[in-house]
């Protein structure tokens, strides 16, 4: 341990702030990818629970522009 922090010119009582910073900026991105993907999940779980109540996707649309549209 004591070479590797050597080699990367640390001292034992040093830390590398780029590499913390370079890891909480990873952590926050798989964070973000994470909720991400939940939420297109949850959009496509609720377009299909949507084409199965409405009998199909042509009246889903066709419900979906009578709400939009007001007609």
């Amino acid at each position: 341990m004591k070479n590797t922090l050597q080699k990367q010119g640390l001292g034992l009582g040093e830390i590398d702030q780029a590499a913390i910073g370079e890891g909480i900026s990873q952590a926050g991105v798989a964070v973000i990818l994470t909720l991400a993907t939940l939420i297109g999940v949850w959009g496509i779980a609720c377009l299909i629970g949507g084409m199965s109540s409405m009998g199909g996707v042509m009246e889903l649309g066709r419900g979906w522009l009578t709400a939009v549209t007001g007609m």
